[in-house]
């Protein structure tokens, strides 16, 4: 089965990169955050399927999480809505790690997210 695609619409200045207006992810499971006070305990990882930089940085991982309490990475997963974007420095691989440090992550954007339907 591939991987759910989706469209992450970022803000711009002080909630969001600014040069980067969208992003098309796929999903990549979820990943554990730091265990920390105002951390997540999970977070979707969102896998970078157009190449982009950042700084001089590869963008290749995002991890998002709920914007509101209402939400949860399940109702975000199956609706959309509106997530916290952290944008994952090299060299971390969250994928192969299944998880993330808090030096590992750099909070990044408010966006809106969105399926791309196949």
């Amino acid at each position: 089965m591939k991987a759910r695609d989706y469209r992450i619409g970022l803000g711009d200045g002080c909630y969001g990169p600014g040069d980067v207006a969208q992003l098309i992810v796929s999903d990549g499971g979820t990943v554990r955050g730091p265990q920390l006070p105002d951390w997540q305990p999970e977070y979707i990882l969102g896998i970078c399927q157009e190449p982009k930089s950042y700084h001089g940085e590869p963008l290749q991982y995002v991890v998002l999480s709920p914007r509101y309490t209402t939400d949860t990475l399940r109702t975000i997963r199956e609706s959309g809505g509106m997530v916290a974007v952290g944008r994952v420095r090299p060299p971390c691989d969250p994928l192969r790690l299944g998880s993330f440090m808090k030096d590992d992550v750099e909070y990044w954007a408010v966006g809106v997210l969105s399926h791309i339907e196949s």
